[in-house]
């Protein structure tokens, strides 16, 4: 099932998209808790088919923009919730989630990796927090987002109380990574020695898609913060 026939179910089905959210922040507390519990290793010494914690930061690359504040990062997650109310009790209801990253290098002072956070397990910070109500109208950038996932921010009468919610993964930022990858050739290694074994620089590279499917290559993340 792709992201946008996702998006349709938990819009459509009432109650889906709390049991989503549930869901998703246990998933988080579950990388969270893997990682701490995972042996940190500098990435020059990681082996190919050894799992590690390896701890960097992210380098220059590829970007992209985060879609609430703009900020560019090569990992998103933006969310929208709903404030539905029943009697004298409400609660919010995640309406709406969309994640996407590029590929970037990590780099721990002893070596580099290329990862791919596509299909990765994130655990990332919402640090962003925005709202729209009855007397507050979703800004452009907030109605943008909904329309491209077939929502809007009015009611039939008065505007939808919506929560508006973002963490990305910028360039500099010193995250955690664990997981199994494969070494290649270091392209950019030039003039330094090599790390495993004293050998020809190499670099470690660790995904999540659907191109690294199979056990040994795939990858959790998590920001600084929860290390």
């Amino acid at each position: 099932m792709g992201v946008m026939e996702a998006l349709v179910v938990l819009a459509v089905v009432a109650g889906v998209a709390i049991v989503a959210a549930s869901l998703m922040w246990n998933e988080k507390a579950r990388i969270r808790r893997e990682l701490r519990g995972a042996p940190r290793v500098d990435l020059a010494e990681l082996r190919e088919g050894r799992t590690g914690r390896v701890v960097g930061r992210v380098g220059e690359g590829e970007t992209l923009q985060a879609p609430f504040t703009g900020r560019s990062c090569v990992f998103y997650e933006a969310t929208v919730e709903e404030y539905r109310s029943s009697g004298k009790t409400g609660s919010w209801r995640q309406v709406v989630r969309e994640a996407m990253g590029v590929p970037f290098v990590l780099d721990d002072g002893t070596g580099r990796a290329i990862v791919d956070p596509r299909g990765a397990r994130v655990a990332v910070d919402l640090d962003m927090t925005t709202r729209s109500g009855t007397f507050d109208d979703a800004t452009p950038v907030e109605e943008q987002f909904l329309t491209r996932h077939g929502l809007r921010s009015t009611g039939w009468v008065f505007n939808k109380s919506l929560r508006y919610r973002e963490g990305v993964i910028e360039v500099g930022e010193t995250i955690a990574v664990m997981g199994q990858g494969v070494r290649e050739p270091d392209p950019d290694a030039v003039g330094k020695v090599g790390g495993y074994r004293s050998g020809p620089p190499t670099r470690l590279r660790l995904g999540g898609s659907a191109r690294h499917r199979s056990e040994e290559h795939t990858s959790e993340l998590q920001s600084r913060q929860y290390l």
